[in-house]
């Protein structure tokens, strides 16, 4: 999916493909308050599995074409809903769909064609379209359309859960 990323939309080419839990928002604490309370919550929060199965876009409210998930979507806005709380709740102009995004800021004939070069080769796709989602990011972005990664933050309890 990066190399798809990279080849079809290049002024974002520096992003990895990530599903992003909660959309970029101003902070009403510190980072420091931020990251403990994101902790406290997903500490409660298990794993669990998703699975990719599609290909759209949310043209014409705006220029995003991305994968669906057909697994995991419900867990994925239950853990929105969970951390869009207290110092991090942010009213977001639209309402909250999981999705890996493949481009992004296209106009009408840009998305039109990404959405198709997207469908042709996920149509051809046979790699592995399920993952575990085991744990968050805390970014913070920076100039230059870059991210900057704060701090990882697991799901569930590490003593619950330990690697094998």
């Amino acid at each position: 999916m990066n190399r798809l990323r990279q080849r079809l939309n290049p002024a974002y080419a520096t992003w990895l493909a990530h599903v992003s839990i909660l959309p970029p928002r101003p902070l009403n604490a510190s980072p420091e308050e931020a990251l403990t309370l994101i902790r406290e919550k997903c500490f409660s929060f298990e794993p669990f599995e998703a699975s990719l199965d599609g290909v759209s876009t949310f043209w014409p409210v705006n220029g995003v074409v991305y994968m669906s998930f057909s697994a995991g979507s419900r867990r994925l806005i239950e853990l929105h809903e969970l951390l869009n709380q207290d110092c991090l709740r942010y009213q977001e102009p639209y309402p909250y769909i999981p999705h890996v995004t493949a481009a992004q800021e296209l106009d009408e004939a840009g998305a039109h064609a990404v959405l198709k070069e997207v469908s042709r080769e996920w149509a051809d796709y046979q790699g592995e379209t399920s993952f575990r989602i085991e744990s968050l990011s805390l970014v913070q972005q920076a100039p230059l359309n870059q991210w900057i990664d704060l701090a990882p933050i697991p799901l569930g309890s590490l003593l619950a859960h330990p690697r094998p």
